[in-house]
């Protein structure tokens, strides 16, 4: 009976070995929770780095919506799943998310391979309290686009990228009716919290500093609601501003009610212009130049979008090493030319925008370029989702805000991080 007992002891210490040594054998399982609007690029990213042998990489798609994939990501970040290796993470998130202790680090190497010829601007969202925590993907800035020929009847030239958002609006009014609008976002939503963000950093300020101190009650957050106070209320002011998103900007554009706009990328729809011989004639006369400037004579902080991949803190002490090999490898230079070819995103490294491919698809890539390095990231703070919804708040709608908008603002975002 005692040998029995022995034995069952023995079995049961062993169980927990076996289950360990089952683990570190053979090649890293890891798993990236990825977004679902990318599958073909992720999949040949995944197949590239997989063959080196190293380790195993699968994919979890996260739900359509940033909300919703942030929701999942939380709740299995603080239970430290196991199975949460690579994230992509939005580029607002780095800060709540390294703040909570959800991702780790990346080690010294790590960080060196992910920065080499990455965009500054990138690169910032990527970085929490002077460490990085996250490889960018994948980027992405705000151009202005104009119709060419409605910009030359305006008597401005917007390609020298030197534009102010005064000689804008001034040039936009002086066309007829019905075709002076200038389009930028006006609904109560992230893009909207993009779009103040960008003219308050433009004019040499910040939302949030590092410590989280509200700074819009300054000349920078005066100057902000000065842009959007003569936006809304002056003659180039679209019906309907308060309720403008990226989609509605881009079809008021398209119809010409719009000759100038504010939009990523994605507003150029080259492709669907080779399919549709009545756009291509609209999209022969599109322009694209450097985001208006706030101040004259200083260049403009174009609004930075994109995404990072981070290691989840649940990964184990065995498998790091390799997570942070697969991050290095998803996030490779050939990796992000696939994603900007097969998903139209704009990548983060700078050599990307010299390949003939890219350049051939993009032949607006050298603004896109030159706008991701000096772009503005959104406010770094722990507490960001308030913090946005607060600014939102204060500046909605576009038609009631004066100068005096920013001091309530001000206030607003303080309240908001300290909750």
């Amino acid at each position: 009976m005692k040998n029995l007992l022995r034995l069952a002891v023995a079995a049961l210490t062993a169980l927990p070995l076996a289950a360990c040594a089952s683990e570190s054998e053979g090649p890293a399982a890891l798993t990236w929770w990825q977004g679902p609007n990318a599958d073909t690029p992720t999949q040949a990213a995944v197949a590239a780095c997989n063959r080196e042998g190293k380790y195993t990489i699968k994919v979890e798609t996260l739900p359509e919506g940033s909300d919703k994939q942030r929701e999942q990501l939380v709740r299995r970040l603080s239970a430290k799943d196991r199975a949460v290796n690579l994230i992509t993470l939005d580029v607002v998130w780095t800060a709540e998310f390294a703040e909570a202790g959800w991702i780790l680090p990346l080690p010294e190497t790590t960080t060196r391979t992910v920065s080499e010829g990455t965009l500054g601007g990138a690169m910032k969202s990527a970085t929490w309290k002077g460490k990085v925590y996250a490889a960018p993907l994948l980027s992405g800035s705000q151009l202005l686009w104009y119709r060419k020929s409605r910009a030359q009847q305006a008597g401005i030239d917007p390609a020298k990228g030197e534009l102010t958002w005064e000689q804008l609006l001034t040039a936009a009014g002086s066309l007829p009716d019905g075709e002076r609008g200038v389009a930028t976002p006006g609904n109560r939503y992230e893009g909207y919290t993009v779009f103040i963000n960008a003219l308050v950093a433009s004019a040499g300020g910040q939302i949030v500093d590092p410590d989280g101190n509200p700074g819009l009650d300054t000349d920078a957050g005066r100057a902000a609601a000065t842009v959007i106070s003569s936006l809304a209320s002056g003659p180039s002011a679209l019906k309907g501003m308060s309720t403008l998103d990226e989609e509605t900007m881009r079809a008021a554009f398209e119809n010409g009610e719009a000759s100038f706009m504010t939009n990523w990328g994605y507003a150029a729809a080259a492709d669907r212009a080779q399919k549709e011989p009545e756009f291509k004639k609209v999209f022969e006369d599109y322009g694209w130049a450097r985001y208006p400037r706030v101040v004259q004579g200083s260049p403009s902080a174009p609004p930075l979008g994109g995404s990072n991949v981070a290691v989840g803190v649940g990964t184990p002490e065995d498998q790091r090493e390799s997570a942070f090999a697969a991050l290095a490898c998803l996030t490779s230079t050939q990796s992000q030319k696939t994603f900007m070819l097969q998903s139209g995103i704009p990548a983060a490294r700078s050599s990307v925008y010299d390949d003939p491919e890219v350049r051939a698809k993009f032949p607006f890539a050298d603004v896109m370029r030159d706008s991701i390095a000096e772009a503005a990231p959104r406010p770094m703070a722990r507490k960001y989702n308030a913090l946005s919804t607060a600014i939102q708040t204060a500046f909605h709608p576009p038609a009631s805000v004066t100068a005096e908008t920013s001091s309530k603002a001000n206030a607003a975002v303080s309240e908001a991080v300290k909750q």
